[in-house]
Formats: C-alpha cells, structure tokens, sequence
C-alpha cells in the first residue's frame, strides 16, 4: 500500500466533508437520505454524464464556476445537458427554472425538486442531476417508482 502524504489525507479529509456537505443539502431540500448505488447500477444518463465529465477533465476543457473556488469543501453539481460545466450548488439550483428536458431538449420548466422531475444521483463530491419536462417524465415507464436517482423522492 502506497504512503499517504499529509497532502493526499488533507484531500480524503475534504472530499468526504464535501460529500457529508452534499448529503445534507440534498436531504434538507426535500430528496431524503442518500442511497449508495453503485456506479454500474446507475441510471444510464448518470453513467453518461459521468463520461462526459471525466473526459472533459482529461482534456482539460470542462469549466466551473467562480464559486467553486472560495469558501472550502463544497459539493459540485453536473448538469446532466452540460456535464463539461461545473457548478456550486446556489448556481445549480439559480439554473433550474431555465434547465433543458434531457429527453426532448424542450424547457424543464421546473422550479423545484417537490414537483419531482429531477433525476440525482450523488458522487463522492459531484451531484449530477438531470431535469425532465412534465410530458417526458409522465412517459417514462419508471414514472412514480423510485429508481431514476439516489434521493427518495427524486425519482
């Protein structure tokens, strides 16, 4: 086992307060208490969405915004339409009244998770989420059951 460096355990310990952070904002907006789902279970979009990010980590084209970088630990929130932008979780849910369907490319048009057409599932340290218009969500077969996301009612 390779010898972990006071850096290498100052970045565990950061990671897991973000993800801890994460966890309680998600369970205090409504979505309850996280499930671990293990990555080859994930929903299709999330596993796609994770690519998308991780590539564009690889290449170094992905963005984020400016508030990632001030006050510590903190979760980042992927949008599953535009998994190369990485957001802190106030911009994320600022974007949420303008998101796209990631079905039919129409608007979201939802303001908030009660109305239950966002889809999340929860990293270590990156929430990704997806917003549905109310048609594509009523047609999905899985429509009402939990399974599209890690959060109780977010399904």
């Amino acid at each position: 086992m390779k010898d972990r460096t006071p850096r290498d355990i100052a970045v565990d310990d950061q990671l897991r307060a973000a993800g801890a952070e994460g966890a309680q904002w998600l369970t205090a907006a409504g979505w309850g208490p996280p499930v671990t789902v293990p990555l080859h279970r994930a929903a299709r979009w999330q596993r796609e969405t994770r690519a998308r990010m991780l590539a564009a980590e690889a290449d170094e084209s992905w963005t984020w915004c400016d508030h990632l970088l001030d006050g510590g630990p903190q979760p980042v929130v992927v949008h599953a339409e535009h998994p190369t932008d990485l957001l802190c979780r106030a911009c994320s849910v600022a974007a949420r009244p303008y998101r796209r369907c990631l079905d039919c490319g129409g608007p979201a048009a939802s303001e908030s998770p009660a109305d239950g057409r966002e889809d999340v599932f929860m990293g270590p340290v990156a929430i990704y989420t997806r917003v549905r218009c109310a048609t594509c969500h009523r047609a999905d077969p899985r429509h009402g059951t939990f399974g599209n996301g890690t959060f109780g009612n977010g399904g």
